[in-house]
């Protein structure tokens, strides 16, 4: 409010000079003028207050449970808004279904169950000053076993069953880690495509792709933060939920040059259409 006091009467003194020296100015004219200055900056500061309140509301608490596996997933993030419970399936949500699975991209990097994080979306996790697995991209492989996951589709994963799940979970969070840069952890097996089927169904499916950035629309990185201190990255659907993973391919310049084709094509009709008249 005293900026908004201070900008206002200031831009008042300063036309209010203005017209002392110019008949061009008149005191309607520079009334309508701080008018309308008012109502700009009421609005930029309502908006800036909107913006706030907006990203004050991204908020999410994750907690452990029966499919947790010691120190790793599944673990459930409820978040408010509930933006992303609508790409899930009955399997991934929980009990409630106020919450979604999910899977954590670090292992030096770590976060309390039932503590309330802001949190962001992006394609790579949060640096966190060098820390292992921080300020890496989301791989293809990754992407792709949590997608599958999530929509209830992943193969060989139980579902059903308590202690299947449990010890399945320990194998996906295991290979999620090890293709996010060749992270291990204490207690779990190093995956190999022959002692871990997740791993090997991404490397049969990419081969040395499954590390490579994802870009395609359909899952992202759940950055938490306190504050501005980077807690342990999730996983998270985030839209474009279609059936088969979906991994963008260059065209090659294929879509450029039928755009090209196109033009080519308007500007001979034109010329076409003049000559005729």
């Amino acid at each position: 409010m005293i900026f908004k006091w201070f900008l206002i009467n200031e831009l008042r003194f300063s036309l209010t000079r203005m017209s002392e020296g110019s008949t061009q100015w008149h005191s309607s004219c520079s009334r309508m003028v701080v008018k309308l200055i008012h109502t700009a900056v009421l609005t930029v500061m309502t908006a800036s207050m909107l913006v706030a309140t907006i990203v004050k509301a991204n908020s999410v608490v994750l907690t452990q449970g029966i499919y947790s596996y010691d120190v790793g997933g599944e673990f459930t993030a409820v978040t408010s808004p509930d933006s992303f419970l609508g790409y899930y399936v009955p399997s991934t949500e929980n009990k409630s279904g106020t919450g979604f699975q999910t899977f954590c991209l670090e292992t030096e990097v770590d976060f309390y169950p039932g503590a309330n994080y802001t949190y962001t979306t992006a394609s790579s996790t949060a640096p966190d000053n060098g820390v292992t697995g921080s300020g890496l991209a989301l791989a293809k492989g990754t992407a792709f076993l949590y997608y599958e996951f999530a929509t209830g589709v992943l193969a060989g994963y139980n579902y059903t069953d308590t202690a299947g799940r449990l010890s399945d979970a320990e194998l996906l969070q295991t290979a999620i880690w090890y293709l996010q840069g060749g992270q291990t952890y204490g207690g779990y097996t190093p995956p190999t495509t022959g002692n871990n089927p997740f791993y090997a169904l991404a490397i049969n499916t990419f081969g040395s792709a499954a590390t490579d950035a994802y870009t395609g629309p359909s899952v992202e990185v759940l950055q938490l933060w306190d504050g501005t201190t980077s807690a342990q990255n999730q996983l998270v659907l985030n839209g474009d939920v279609v059936p088969g993973f979906q991994i963008p391919v260059p065209d090659g310049g294929v879509t450029a040059s039928f755009l090209g084709m196109g033009l080519v094509g308007m500007f001979v009709i034109h010329c076409w259409r003049r000559k005729s008249i």
